[in-house]
């Protein structure tokens, strides 16, 4: 490798570290700060709920050089060197040409890891922020995100992080002058002065980042109280040497570097075993993780649908309310017509009656029947204990005479008059007990 000796400074940031790194998350912050990363960008999904941020322009140039040299497209291999044919040389000068649209722009992409000695020749100008993360936080995050490739060998998560961090610790000794290696957990606890030396060093002129971009329940990290550390120390204690080496090359927020992961590792007597209850036990808390937003899921539906039903049986309780109100306003207005309609016949009979020369007796019979006919018995009584008055039978011929009368009215209107009802109301068998001591009078006057 020979080190560019250019002394522009590029407005080109390539990150680039291992998978389940942190790099999302360094790549949000730094595009909240005004770095281009392309327009068409990888969606969210299991694992970064709030998006990738890998240009998909990269991601699909990585792939197809892998699969052309046997490699596995997601980057899972051990190969140190990953040949890259002319054409795929071709198609990465368009990409750039492509994506070179901003005055400072680059792209994020985990597979570029694989390929930094071949970006750094192609872009004498590139800089490149290099993220790591230690060993036990990264094994955590791919268990938990279920790949198949660790299905039968778990510790194949050990073995890439290793690879991986290999490739940046080498491509940093070359070009540390146009390197920033940072641990994620530095760049999290000071993100603005993390921004603040990439300006610094490599003379651009990012803003300030978004200071709501960190979710820690999405960023999940290994309880240091649990055996993880020491698992790896047991068995892969080359990956706690790079881990160490990589943190004395590194920025540091604080100008120390943390160490108090150590006092944590113990000696282990397991190795398969182990790694196979972690991997384990991280995938069934993932598919835990599922259920659970698949049931949060279905009760958000629940009370979705429990507000709708509700909000129908209001509706349904108003349009009753009114349906209610319309029918007592409709019998109101009977009422009223038919009180009107009374007037009205009333004021007919009366004519017929003074045409015929009838007496008054009539008249008030005639208003009672009315009255029976509107369901006010009261007004009945009234109309008819009135007419015992007004007629020189006996009340016994009177009686006969209402009932007559009452049949002959109902006829006239094209109604027949029940008259069992009649004689068995409270009101009329009163009018019966007062007729009855009137004829008793009666009797006894002699008429």
């Amino acid at each position: 490798m020979n080190q560019s000796k250019t002394t522009a400074k590029s407005s080109v940031l390539v990150i680039a570290g291992m998978h389940r790194s942190g790099s999302s998350l360094i790549t949000s912050l730094l595009q909240s700060s005004g770095l281009h990363i392309g327009r068409k960008l990888l969606g969210s999904g299991r694992g970064n709920e709030k998006g990738h941020f890998e240009n998909v322009d990269f991601l699909k140039l990585h792939e197809a050089i892998l699969r052309s040299q046997g490699v596995s497209h997601e980057g899972w291999t051990l190969q140190e060197n990953i040949s890259v044919e002319e054409q795929y040389v071709a198609q990465a000068k368009e990409i750039v040409a492509k994506n070179a649209v901003s005055s400072i722009w680059g792209w994020k992409e985990p597979r570029t890891t694989l390929f930094l000695d071949f970006w750094a020749n192609l872009l004498p100008e590139a800089n490149f922020l290099l993220i790591y993360r230690n060993p036990w936080d990264v094994v955590d995050s791919l268990y938990r995100r279920s790949d198949q490739t660790f299905e039968q060998e778990p510790e194949l998560a050990v073995k890439f992080w290793l690879h991986y961090n290999q490739k940046i610790i080498n491509f940093y000794n070359y070009f540390s002058r146009r390197c920033l290696l940072a641990n994620i957990q530095g760049i999290i606890q000071e993100p603005g002065q993390y921004v603040d030396v990439i300006n610094e060093k490599f003379e651009t002129k990012l803003l300030k980042p978004s200071s709501n971009l960190y979710d820690a329940t999405l960023f999940k990290t290994q309880d240091l109280q649990g055996n993880r550390p020491s698992l790896i120390e047991h068995y892969f204690p080359e990956a706690i040497e790079m881990y160490q080496e990589l943190e004395a090359r590194a920025w540091q927020p604080n100008e120390s570097i943390d160490l108090s992961w150590r006092n944590q590792i113990k000696s282990s007597p397991y190795r398969v075993c182990a790694f196979l209850d972690w991997k384990n036990l991280k995938q069934a808390e993932s598919k835990n993780q599922v259920v659970t937003e698949e049931l949060k899921e279905v009760k958000l539906q629940l009370a979705q649908t429990q507000d709708e039903l509700q909000k129908t049986r209001l509706e349904l309780e108003q349009r009753y309310s009114q349906l209610h109100q319309v029918q007592e306003e409709l019998e109101q207005f009977q009422l009223q017509f038919r009180q009107v309609q009374g007037e009205v016949e009333k004021a007919r009979f009366q004519q017929t009656i003074a045409y015929k020369g009838d007496d008054q007796h009539e008249l008030l019979v005639w208003s009672a029947w009315q009255a029976y006919r509107n369901k006010d018995k009261v007004g009945m009584a009234k109309y008819l204990q009135q007419s015992l008055k007004n007629k020189p039978f006996s009340p016994t011929e009177t009686v006969l005479k209402w009932i007559e009368s009452f049949t002959r009215f109902s006829a006239e209107q094209g109604e027949q008059l029940d008259t069992q009802t009649l004689v068995n109301s409270e009101e009329w068998q009163q009018l019966m007990r007062r007729s009855m001591v009137r004829n008793l009078a009666f009797s006894q006057n002699g008429k």
